[in-house]
This record gives structure tokens, C-alpha cells and sequence, in this order.
């Protein structure tokens, strides 16, 4: 009775006993088919991951590719630049004007006033300075640089400020130190 019922079953399942001689593996339902199918997905997932992985490591190998090519650019203009400036004689020229401002520990200044008057103090000095620039550092008179800002007045949000000067450095850069005192009104 037992062999019935797998026969029975065998026959029900969709196996057929040609088939089964004919094919070495049977075709139908059952594990093999299974098997197939979800090996089937896995390589096909598998497939389209890579892919996928592959277009978005493209994306990202033109853009470094990209940037490569500009940094060259970037690089040779450099090199270019720097022989152009070794052929040149070596004649340095004051290109920009620096001032350092400095508050007397006593000051009654909080810190929203120093940040004006610091503003103010480093706009009237480029300007009143502005003649030097793009005169060589050997051709410039040093000596006038602290008789224009030394005891000067100016004044900001209605004080007036003394400045006097602590220091002129001059290269490339003129860098002025410059300390500030308030201007005792008067009555």
C-alpha cells in the first residue's frame, strides 16, 4: 500500500515515467526547478549590481579624470608663470598695504567699537597710503610713511581717535602697527 501511494503521488506531481528515462534530470515541478529559478534571480541580481557599480564608479572616474586635467592646467599656467617671473629682473614692488591696530588695555571700547574703529582705522590708511602701491620697496621713501599717520585724528561714530605709530614694516607688504587713543572731548 505504501508503494501505491508513492506511485500515486509520482503520478500526481506531474512526473512522467518516459520522461524520467528519457532526461537525466527530471523537468517539472520539484526542487531542481527551484533550484533553477532562485540561482537564476541571484544572477541576475548579481549581474545587475555589478552594473549598476559599475556606471556609478565611471561617474566618479570622469569627474577625477576631470579634475586631473584641470589641476595640469592649473599646474602649467603655475610653471609658466614662475619662469616669466625668473626672467624678469628682481625688482621687488609694494603690492598691498597692512595695518595692524592696537587698544590700549585701558581703553573704554567694547569689543562692537573696536571692530569700527579697527574698520575705519585700516580704510584710512590704505587710502591715505594708496600712492605707494606699485612702487618698488627700494624707491619708496620710508621715512614719510610714519609722518602721514603719526598723531593723526579721525573719527569714528562720533569720537575722535589719535593714532600713533608703533612700527613700519615694509616689503612686499607694508605692514603698519598703529596703536589707538580716544580724543578727550572737550567742553
Amino acid at each position: 500500500a505504501a508503494g501505491k501511494t508513492a506511485y500515486i503521488y509520482f503520478l500526481c506531481s506531474g512526473w512522467h515515467p518516459v520522461r524520467l528515462l528519457s532526461h537525466p534530470y527530471p523537468i517539472g515541478p520539484g526542487p531542481m526547478k527551484s533550484f533553477a529559478f532562485w540561482s537564476a534571480i541571484f544572477i541576475i541580481g548579481v549581474l545587475l549590481g555589478a552594473s549598476l557599480t559599475a556606471a556609478l564608479i565611471g561617474g566618479q572616474i570622469d569627474s577625477l579624470h576631470m579634475e586631473n586635467i584641470t589641476l595640469q592646467d592649473s599646474l602649467a599656467a603655475m610653471d609658466e608663470q614662475i619662469q616669466h617671473l625668473q626672467e624678469k629682473p628682481k625688482k621687488r614692488i609694494i603690492s598691498r598695504i597692512d595695518t595692524k591696530v592696537i587698544f590700549d588695555d585701558d581703553s573704554d571700547f567694547d569689543d562692537f567699537e573696536e571692530g569700527t574703529i579697527q574698520l575705519a582705522v585700516e580704510k584710512n590708511i590704505r587710502e591715505w597710503l594708496t600712492a605707494i602701491i606699485g612702487q618698488g620697496v627700494a624707491e619708496v621713501n620710508y621715512m614719510l610713511i610714519p609722518q602721514i599717520i603719526d598723531n593723526r585724528e579721525i573719527e569714528v561714530n562720533g569720537k575722535k581717535i589719535r593714532l600713533e605709530i608703533r612700527m613700519v614694516v615694509i616689503s612686499d607688504i607694508v605692514t603698519v602697527y598703529v596703536n589707538t587713543q580716544a580724543v578727550p572731548s572737550k567742553p
